[in-house]
């Protein structure tokens, strides 16, 4: 009833707002037509009176105005603006008129419109009228038209609430009936009965409605509490599966863990050996190299020993030949000393001769002396060389004793490096093979490290894998405790419905 008669009111307030507003617009356009046409008579009555400047005229025709209780003042301006003749009402509010003519037109002034107009006579400017009514203000205009919205206002509502009241009974009274059945509903109670009503209007289809609803919520919750049922049970039994998934999941993660740590050690251990086997290849290499150049080394020393040997047996001959030389030099100079010596035998004669000669025989003295001289001379030399012969000799049996000597040690020193370069060749090709095999080690230790990486990365996804089945077996069984705890949460609110 409240909602009616405020609907009422707000209806009335707002055509009465518009109402007002109209009135006003319309009363501000017929007091500004009304002094437009007072303006235009004034104007063309006091034409003459501009003309011939006759003021007195003017000033009666002004007069004439006091007919119109409207006009409260009114003046003539000539052509220059000055004021001509001028009209006072009396009783009138008492603002002074305007001391000069201004524009031409219409102008509110708080509770009063003025307005000036041209003096036209042809085509000139004589001067213009001015004109200022009274017009009713806004606030008196408002109170008035207020007290008839207020009056009309009561009245409406005399009318409204005895209709009001009768639509009461008729609607209200009904819905108020669905309110209490849709509480009793909400309160659990399905067994609620509809009275059922003739009506043919909103209310009685919503009773209708409401009857028909309250059927199909009884079979749905019927149904509902049907499914809770098997729900709560069936979660149940997914419930503890998910369970031992879940444990079963924990178990194989963990031994997938175990197993990716083991692995890793593996892992570790192929790398250690990988790297020992590459180690122990470039060593192996490394000495196949070695033992390569020993080979090639004592090879050249084998040469070389041959070559010492051929140069030993060629210095061997050699000082046998300076030896036999020697023997050819003792032997001259053997016969060098018995030449001496017969030269000295020769001198003693000659000299002898000499004496016997007398001196005829001094120069053939001399030349015997001279050769006797030459004689133990070369003897002297003879046996020097003698010395330094035998010292030769000496020295050259010892050379041919080292010869020898030099050629058993350099023929058994050929012999022996012989042994070692075959030894040496023996140990290369047997380091040789180690190399191979070392090297086949390290490609073997190689590959197995390439497999434990795949194995390693291979347990790495199988973890990762089994722990996405871990974490998703977790959700399912999270997702099925939420299923069973919705299930048994739905079984208790349908069981709080009666049906």
């Amino acid at each position: 009833m409240l909602f009616t008669a405020l609907t009422s009111a707000i209806a009335l307030l707002l055509a009465g707002s518009i109402v007002i507003v109209y009135e006003n617009l319309a009363y501000q356009t017929q007091k500004t037509r009304e002094i437009s046409v007072q303006a235009e008579i004034l104007a063309a009555s006091v034409v003459a009176s501009l003309t011939f400047s006759d003021a007195k005229a003017a000033q009666e025709y002004l007069n004439a105005l006091k007919a119109n209780s409207e006009i409260d003042a009114a003046a003539v301006y000539s052509a220059d603006g000055a004021l001509f003749a001028s009209y006072s009402r009396a009783g009138a509010p008492a603002s002074p008129l305007p001391a000069r003519a201004r524009s031409d037109g219409l102008q509110f002034e708080g509770h009063e419109l003025g307005a000036f107009w041209p003096v036209r006579a042809g085509t000139g400017q004589m001067g213009s009228v001015y004109l200022r009514i009274s017009v009713e203000p806004l606030a008196t205009r408002l109170a008035r038209y207020g007290g008839i919205m207020l009056l009309v206002m009561v009245c409406s509502l005399l009318l409204t609430l005895p209709i009001s009241k009768r639509l009461h009974a008729t609607i209200v009274d009904p819905i108020r009936d669905i309110a209490d059945i849709a509480r009793q509903v909400m309160a659990g109670d399905l067994t609620v009965k509809l009275t059922a009503q003739e009506r043919a209007d909103e209310i009685g289809v919503l009773m209708e409605v409401l009857g028909q609803m309250l059927q199909s919520l009884r079979e749905i919750t019927r149904q509902i509490s049907s499914g809770a049922q098997v729900l709560v049970s069936s979660t149940g039994e997914i419930l503890i599966s998910t369970t031992q998934v879940a444990a079963s999941s924990a178990e194989t993660a963990a031994a997938i863990n175990e197993t990716t740590v083991t692995v890793e050690e593996v892992k570790q251990t192929a790398q250690l050996a990988e790297k020992k086997a590459r180690q122990v290849s470039e060593s192996t290499q490394h000495t196949a190299k070695v033992s390569q150049s020993g080979k090639k080394s004592v090879e050249q020393s084998i040469e070389a020993m041959q070559r010492i040997q051929e140069q030993m047996e060629s210095i061997a001959e050699r000082i046998v030949r300076l030896s036999e030389q020697g023997q050819a030099i003792g032997e001259i100079i053997t016969t060098v000393s018995d030449l001496a010596e017969q030269s000295n035998l020769l001198a003693v004669n000659a000299a002898i001769e000499a004496a016997k000669a007398g001196e005829q025989g001094m120069g053939f003295a001399v030349v015997a002396q001279e050769v006797r001289s030459l004689a133990a001379q070369s003897k002297q030399a003879t046996v020097q060389v003698r010395s330094i012969l035998g010292d030769i000799q000496k020295a050259t049996s010892a050379a041919v004793m080292a010869t020898e000597q030099g050629s058993k040690a350099v023929e058994a020193g050929v012999k022996l490096s012989g042994e070692v370069g075959e030894s040496i060749g023996v140990l290369a090709e047997s380091i040789s093979e180690s190399a191979q095999a070392a090297m086949q080690i390290a490609a073997s230790a190689q590959q197995q490290l390439a497999g434990m990486d795949q194995v390693a990365m291979a347990m790495q996804k199988i973890g990762q894998a089994s722990a996405q089945n871990t974490m998703s077996t977790r959700q399912t069984e999270g997702s099925a405790k939420e299923m069973h705890e919705l299930g048994l949460k739905l079984k208790q609110v349908v069981e709080q419905y009666r049906v």
